[in-house]
């Protein structure tokens, strides 16, 4: 597979999550978090095993175990990230989650792995445009909600980092179904925790269902199974790198459709100016002139 094949598979990812809002937005405001993670995942799960049962027999122990790593660090970065957007404003929250493209370099250079001159200068872009678009106070930092966010951004870099590590040693498609059976597990154990009716307790309307099956086709099954595909043949600061665009495509989706995001609110210069930015960052970051000039200054010296 080319970079630029893989590029778009990765994009794909982020159109998917980007567009998940208009379902996750059709939901029942008082549907649980931990049954949503329960039925998308178990959906997902169920969806995949049946598609792909006769490449269950290839499922191995350390398969299980490495989908039990990655679903307990999705599931600890959900829930903090559910806690810390409660409490802080949309617009602090959304940077607190991007700082991603920063820390997943950051943890890699504890493993010896530099990122380029291309990523450094990317990264540095992006976030300039995050700011302008998000508009964040930096008095709305002073917040608990902060502490959860950082967390679930740590959890996020640790996450991505941990599936480039597997994909590249497993079947994705293996991993991706063991994963989201134990994520599963446990949205249901604290969904019953927080009320033990769990399924009996729903109101099953057809417009419940249908959101939550899209969601669980597209935002869980297709996205995930991608992604570990994707990252066999890519790095992790580049996956991030790509799944910082999600405010691009979410701009352009709510031009496209506006009744979906909320409408009414008007086109926002910052909105633009940032979505250019970040989008500049991301091609920047995919390139790699920097470094060659870097290294065509080094060779001039000697």
């Amino acid at each position: 597979m080319t970079k630029t094949e893989n590029n778009i598979l990765l994009f794909s990812i982020t159109l998917c999550w980007a567009a998940s809002y208009i379902f996750i937005k059709n939901l029942p405001e008082n549907l649980s978090s931990y049954a949503y993670l329960t039925l998308t995942c178990g959906i997902a799960a169920v969806i995949m095993s049946v598609v792909f049962a006769g490449r269950l027999k290839g499922l191995q122990k350390k398969t299980w175990i490495r989908g039990f790593f990655l679903s307990a660090i999705l599931s600890v970065n959900l829930l903090l990230e559910k806690k810390g957007i409660s409490m802080l404003d949309a617009s602090n929250a959304s940077f607190l989650a991007a700082l991603t493209i920063i820390i997943v370099p950051v943890i890699q250079l504890f493993f010896h792995k530099k990122p380029t001159a291309n990523h450094i200068a990317g990264a540095v872009i992006i976030l300039a445009g995050l700011c302008v678009s998000s508009r964040f106070s930096i008095g709305g930092f002073y917040h608990l909600g902060t502490i959860y966010m950082l967390g679930g951004c740590v959890s996020s870099a640790v996450y991505t980092i941990a599936v480039d590590w597997y994909a590249k040693e497993e079947d994705p498609l293996l991993i991706c179904i063991v994963q989201m059976i134990f994520t599963a597990l446990t949205g249901f154990l604290l969904w019953y925790r927080e009320n033990p009716a769990t399924f009996s307790g729903l109101v099953y309307t057809r417009e419940l269902l249908s959101n939550i099956f899209i969601l669980a086709f597209f935002a869980k099954a297709y996205a995930y199974i991608t992604l570990m595909f994707s990252q066999k043949y890519t790095d992790a600061v580049s996956v991030t790198v790509i799944a910082s665009t999600e405010p691009v495509v979410t701009l352009v989706l709510s031009l496209l459709l506006p009744a979906a995001y909320g409408g009414g609110q008007g086109f926002q210069l910052s909105s633009a100016a940032g979505a250019v930015l970040i989008a500049l960052g991301a091609v920047v970051a995919g390139l790699s002139f920097l470094s060659r000039s870097a290294k065509g200054v080094g060779s001039n010296r000697l």
